[in-house]
């Protein structure tokens, strides 16, 4: 949709539920790999805290982009956002990018529910509308952000999945984040039909639109191996499906929904993985030998991905780092190499 990114753009989304240490060493390394975002996961009682990690990240980083993935208008108010967003434009030189959702483990820890599509899209409003220093209307009077400007505005991209919430993307965001089962060809084609039905109603339609297809990674010689690292994923993408699912994964889910643990969510010692079968995890993940991992990832771009933004799992025994290095060199470098 966009044309903007490269053919073959690469962004490595990391959940931060090991120490902030270990999480720099990640990032730092996905820069030097040639990835081209960096997006931190937003969930303040599994993970680390998130903008204080992208404020690390904009100071040990000189050319990545750096995105929330995803933040949401439940547990960060419009304005705290603003404030966190345009402090790291300036601490960055600009590489910020803002995902925002309804919010999942987020609020679901928390005993809350995600926000409404319209509660998002009044989110985004006013984040803008801050960044830029304008006033806004907030519960009990107006406000301002002091050092909010122009070019202080990041690029807000909706992580989404359902119609609506693709709807939304197309129509008010300057991107979009497919969610579960964006690696099937025709759920990716009624996704981005879904997308383009709000670019036709949106104001922004001449500007540039990118595609983030994003899905839970694995790269290893041994399939079985890659394919169980992602289980934990993949458990997730089964509790609410929007685009059907094969007769296996249809039982699968029934089992999960009573056994899923919010505070193991998307872990990958999550105990719930267990009920993935092999069989189900190429429904929802980028997971196989090498050779199969680049065939995937080609179909992605092939059907309107603009970038691939991967979630890495570790195969057994290694640890998640060696996950981002192994798909930098057996999938991203061999398919930049035929560009």
């Amino acid at each position: 949709m966009s044309g903007e990114m490269g053919r073959y753009s690469f962004g490595v989304e990391i959940h931060p539920y090991y120490d902030p240490q270990t999480l720099m060493s990640e990032i730092e390394l996905a820069e030097q790999l040639g990835y081209d975002h960096v997006w931190l996961g937003d969930s303040q009682l599994i993970w680390r805290e998130l903008h204080v990690l992208l404020g690390a990240a904009a100071q040990a980083t000189t050319r990545v982009l750096l995105g929330t993935g995803v933040t949401n208008p439940i547990t960060r108010l419009p304005a705290v956002t603003a404030s966190a967003v345009v402090t790291l434009q300036e601490l960055s030189g600009g590489r910020v990018i803002l995902g925002v959702g309804t919010g999942d483990s987020s609020v679901r820890t928390m005993g809350m529910k995600p926000s409404t599509v319209a509660e998002l899209e009044q989110f985004v409003a006013q984040v803008r509308a801050l960044c830029r220093g304008e006033t806004v209307r907030g519960p009990t009077g107006e406000m301002r952000l002091t050092f909010g400007s122009d070019d202080m505005c990041p690029r807000v991209v909706v992580g989404a999945t359902g119609p609506k919430m693709l709807n939304l993307a197309g129509r008010i965001a300057d991107g979009v984040i497919l969610g579960g089962g964006a690696n099937r060809e025709a759920v990716v084609k009624k996704m981005l039909q879904c997308v383009t039905e709000g670019r036709r109603r949106s104001t922004r339609s001449g500007d540039p639109f990118e595609v983030f297809a994003s899905l839970p990674a694995c790269v290893d010689s041994d399939r079985k191996k890659a394919l169980s690292a992602v289980r934990p994923h993949v458990a997730r993408s089964l509790l609410t499906p929007q685009w059907g699912l094969s007769a296996t994964a249809a039982a699968v889910r029934d089992q999960i929904r009573p056994r899923y643990d919010y505070y193991e969510h998307m872990n990958p010692t999550a105990q719930h993985a267990e009920l993935i079968p092999d069989e189900v995890v190429p429904e929802f993940a980028l997971a196989g030998t090498p050779s199969e991992c680049i065939e995937q990832a080609s179909q992605l771009f092939e059907w309107g991905a603009d970038q691939i933004t991967i979630r890495p799992y570790a195969a057994q025994g290694t640890p998640r780092i060696a996950a981002i290095q192994s798909f930098a060199e057996y999938v991203m470098k061999p398919l930049r190499g035929k560009a």
